[in-house]
């Protein structure tokens, strides 16, 4: 289940059981695999965890069996017909979750390569997502997060994976994060020698799967931060939820989302071998002179 990804991938964990303890199942997830080879099992683990959670154990493990044998009629998958998905796939999926769940009361489609859309069907599939039927639930997977539609993105709740070949200690790269923001937060550009050398002594340049680690990790922060200027509590890094009030206090909305949409920028970078070194230097002068 859903818990034997705890610590691998502690982020998108927490936000998935968050969206279930409170009842709060959104009806569109985007799911950025960034390569991980789990991240279909770990798809599955939570939609287990969605169907599964408010039953009996008996009957759990009975529903999850027929889940994981593919004998559930509620769960479709649409994957890409040779090269793409096609439009046609679409539309006999909206036609199909027309009707009424023959079992359950959850009906949830997953397509595999988000990204391989052309634009009518994406389209198609935007029209789909606007109008969502309260049982039907959407979940969206892709190795190429830039390739999708920004007007699909913002219809979902977005959550970013780790990549398989991530070892560091999560509390270590959490605490090493949360650092770096409050120097950038408080004392700017200031900090661009002491805090370039505290990171790459924790991380080898190499390994570019940790920075985009780090990236990820600032973005979910700023996230939070966010969600704590709009009122909502309801954040991954609760232990850092009194210093994340501060920095929310010393910036508006709309600076945070300009922050966040930098993070996202830089992060596609380092996937595009840009030299690491000058992208903090960008980093630091650019969020930390926000």
């Amino acid at each position: 289940m859903l818990d034997d990804y705890k610590d691998k991938q502690s982020i998108a964990y927490n936000i998935m059981m968050n969206e279930i303890n409170n009842n709060h199942i959104s009806h569109a997830y985007l799911i950025d695999e960034n390569n991980n080879n789990e991240s279909f099992d770990i798809v599955m683990a939570f939609i287990k965890e969605v169907i599964c959670s408010k039953i009996d154990t008996e009957k759990k493990q009975m529903l999850c069996k027929r889940i994981d044998d593919g004998n559930y009629p509620e769960i479709k998958i649409i994957e890409p017909e040779g090269m793409l998905i096609k439009k046609q796939q679409i539309l006999d999926l909206q036609q199909e979750f027309s009707k009424s769940a023959v079992e359950g009361n959850k009906r949830i489609y997953i397509i595999k390569d988000a990204d391989k859309m052309r634009s009518e069907t994406a389209n198609s599939m935007l029209k789909f997502l606007e109008e969502p039927d309260n049982d039907v639930m959407a979940i969206l997977m892709t190795n190429n997060f830039n390739n999708i539609l920004s007007t699909i993105v913002s219809r979902c709740q977005v959550i970013r994976l780790n990549s398989n070949s991530i070892n560091n200690s999560i509390n270590e790269i959490d605490e090493l994060t949360f650092n770096f923001i409050k120097s950038l937060e408080y004392d700017g550009i200031k900090v661009i020698i002491k805090e370039q050398d505290l990171i790459f002594s924790s991380f080898n340049l190499k390994e570019r799967d940790k920075f985009i680690n780090f990236f990820d990790k600032m973005i979910d922060m700023y996230y939070d931060i966010l969600k704590i200027s709009s009122g909502n509590q309801n954040i991954i890094y609760k232990n850092y939820s009194n210093d994340f009030k501060l920095i929310a206090e010393k910036n508006t909305q709309n600076k945070i989302l300009d922050k966040i949409n930098n993070l996202i920028e830089m992060k596609d970078r380092i996937k595009n071998n840009v030299n690491i070194n000058l992208l903090i230097d960008s980093l630091i002068v650019n969020l930390g002179g926000m």
